[in-house]
């Protein structure tokens, strides 16, 4: 099989309120937002060479005939975590903090090295922060 020949990577996360979660990735995490669509509600936003799309939740679309994008509807059972690679964990952490950023516990440091914690955006998906050793 030859490769896909893969231009960039992203993920389509499904949320309540796209305006309120393109301020949030924007304004808190430095996402920058390319592209913004109406009915149903729909955001391209980049960060790092990587695609970010936020989709308003409960609108079937055609080509995924069955599939509804919903919202977590309990956070303390997620699918996927967005992952983002950090230079400084903790600092980080605390600039985020200062912000309002909610997180799950402060950083923490894996035995393998590097740190890593999780904050919660609007709709409770969590984004890890994560400093490699």
């Amino acid at each position: 099989m030859n490769p896909l020949k893969t231009t960039r990577v992203g993920a389509i996360l499904a949320v309540a309120d796209v305006g309120r979660s393109i301020s949030w990735y924007r304004d808190r995490l430095g996402f920058e937002l390319e592209a913004e669509f109406d009915d149903p509600a729909y955001a391209i936003m980049s960060l790092a060479g990587a695609r970010l799309s936020l989709a308003e939740q409960g609108h079937p679309a055609e080509d995924r005939p069955g599939v509804t994008m919903v919202a977590p509807d309990d956070p303390s059972r997620l699918q996927a975590i967005l992952v983002l690679e950090v230079e400084d964990c903790r600092s980080s952490c605390d600039e985020l903090k200062s912000d309002g950023v909610e997180f799950l516990a402060e950083p923490y440091s894996p035995p393998w090295g590097g740190a890593r914690c999780f904050a919660v955006d609007p709709d409770g998906f969590l984004v890890e922060l994560e400093e490699l050793a």
